[in-house]
């Protein structure tokens, strides 16, 4: 089942028009997207990797959490929902931050145009991975790396992180280690 959702003007505002999933990316058209990085307080990020039977980067490693926000849903609600959706985790109690949102394009093939606003967001929270359920149809698996191990995979050309995120986790590396440093 395809999921229904917003299609978004240039401003990233909502033009009324609502679309399949499937028919967003085959047209091309604007729409927005979650993001989450979930560490836990041993300053570990969680990342998945991408099941075989994805339509997009299949089998490669991706951000902890990813999801299309739907028609009349809000990007707030859209993470939580996506963190029960994703990794079978009950997020009414993890605090959740806002860190930033951008734009991105990037053409996968002829049918899978990617035109998405990126609500970034970041939260620490304490799970056992073993008490994970994710979506197998979504999740092959999940790990915690250690956020120095993450820092040296997204500034090396040969990382097994998928491409589309490079330019987003180069900004969060930077946004986490400037907020360090005060």
């Amino acid at each position: 089942m395809s999921n229904l959702i917003n299609v978004l003007s240039d401003a990233g505002l909502r033009t009324g028009e609502i679309l399949p999933r499937s028919e967003i990316h085959r047209l091309g058209k604007p729409h927005r997207a979650i993001h989450l990085y979930l560490f836990n307080t041993r300053n570990e990020l969680l990342l998945q990797r991408r099941a075989l039977t994805v339509d997009h980067y299949p089998g490669v490693y991706s951000i902890s959490v990813v999801g299309h926000v739907n028609a009349g849903e809000f990007s707030a609600d859209a993470v939580r929902r996506e963190i029960q959706e994703e990794l079978g985790l009950d997020a009414s109690s993890i605090k959740i931050d806002f860190l930033f949102s951008y734009f991105q394009e990037a053409t996968l093939n002829e049918s899978y145009i990617d035109r998405q606003f990126n609500d970034v967001y970041i939260c620490t929270h304490d799970i056992d991975i073993q008490q994970l359920h994710p979506d197998p149809a979504e999740v092959s698996e999940v790990v915690f790396v250690p956020f120095d191990d993450f820092r040296k995979t997204v500034s090396s050309r040969s990382s097994e992180l998928a491409p589309v995120y490079a330019r987003e986790c180069r900004d969060l590396v930077y946004f986490l280690d400037s907020r360090t440093a005060f």
